[in-house]
Parts: C-alpha cells; sequence; structure tokens
C-alpha cells in the first residue's frame, strides 16, 4: 500500500491514539465533521445518518450499537458510512456521562428518585444481567436453575436507561439532524462551484 505506515503500531498505541489523540479532541472533531461533509450522498442522507449515529449512542445496549444503526439506516434509507461515524461519540469516555443523564432522566420520568450511580456498578449490573438472561433461557430448557434479581435490574435499571436514552437520543439526533444538513448542503453547494471552475479553466 502506498500510504501504509512505515513503523507499524501495536494494539496499545492504536486504542491510545482512538482514545486520547496526540493533537487533541477538538482537531479530530473537526475531521470526523470534514469526513461527514465529504460523503457522496444527499444532505438529507448523511445529516439523517449522522442523527442516527448520534441517537443509538443513548441505547443501553451496549455493544449492539453499529447493529442498532445498521437496521435503522436501512429502514429510513440513511447514510451508512455517516452513522457508523457518529457513533464515536459513544466512547468509553463519554459513556459515564450518557449513561448517568439517560439514566437519571429517565428515573425523573419515571416518578423515582435518582441517585449517583457509579458507572463501573452499572456496567457490573449490565454484565450480571447479560448473564442472567442466558441462565434464564437455559432454565426455559432445564438446564439451569431461574436466576434472582433480573426482573429487579429490568425495573430499577434498564427500564429508566431504555426510557430516559431514547428520549435523550431523538432530542439529540435531531439536533444533530437539523443542525447538520444546511450545513453539508452548504458545503457541497460551495464545493461543486469550485470544481466547475476548476473544469472551466
Amino acid at each position: 500500500m502506498v500510504f501504509k505506515r512505515r513503523d507499524k503500531q501495536s494494539l496499545y498505541q492504536r486504542l491510545r491514539a482512538l482514545f486520547l489523540p496526540k493533537r487533541g479532541w477538538k482537531r479530530g472533531f473537526k475531521y470526523v465533521g470534514h469526513r461527514v461533509k465529504r460523503l457522496p450522498d444527499t444532505p438529507h442522507k448523511i445529516a439523517l445518518g449522522a442523527g442516527i449515529g448520534i441517537f443509538v449512542c443513548f441505547s443501553p445496549l451496549l455493544g449492539l450499537h453499529l447493529a442498532m444503526a445498521l437496521v435503522l439506516v436501512y429502514t429510513l434509507r440513511a447514510n451508512l458510512v455517516a452513522s457508523f461515524i457518529t457513533t464515536m461519540f459513544g466512547n468509553p469516555l463519554t459513556f459515564p456521562l450518557i449513561a448517568a443523564v439517560s439514566l437519571n432522566f429517565g428515573r425523573i420520568v419515571l416518578g423515582r428518585n435518582t441517585r449517583d450511580d457509579d458507572f463501573q456498578s452499572l456496567h457490573s449490573a449490565f454484565w450480571q444481567a447479560s448473564t442472567d438472561a442466558w441462565q434464564l433461557v437455559k432454565s426455559w430448557l432445564g438446564l439451569a436453575e431461574r436466576p434472582e434479581g433480573l426482573g429487579d435490574f429490568i425495573s430499577n435499571l434498564f427500564l429508566p436507561y431504555l426510557l430516559g436514552g431514547t428520549i435523550i437520543g431523538v432530542i439529540a439526533g435531531a439536533i444533530t439532524y437539523f443542525v447538520s444538513k444546511p450545513i453539508i448542503g452548504a458545503y457541497q453547494t460551495r464545493r461543486r462551484a469550485i470544481m466547475s471552475k476548476r473544469r472551466e479553466k
């Protein structure tokens, strides 16, 4: 490959560059914005894809965000690349804030008291729930005992997170769509004008 790195990076270096870029997050966000604007599609489809990517970041179904984005993109006929790029908004640095805001907002909507949950404890609770869900399936087949605590998890954590995350995700996704669509449209119009002038020379 022509542009292949001469010094091959280790896995640690690649992960560090992904989550802690040397030139800062501001430059990284500018780069992502530039990539989104240059995608070869209509402003509507690109902006809709970007909004979908932001929306799925607020889902409690951790690990399934890309799959959710894929389903929504094909259902709504949005831009797939734009949605995958903006799903990067959900990352190990932002998930603690996303989880706290979504969970507590859901509790407010349900009329429950908010709490300062530690993200590590939330992560452990979701991991334990996935194990309990598999054990529940096996219990239906008579291969294991019925797990305890899954109902409490769904009622106290998953349902408020799902409700709060869905509402906030829809709002954040809609803002992303309505803000990015005219920007992308203006960028594409300006770019077409520049390319047209170059062809005339």
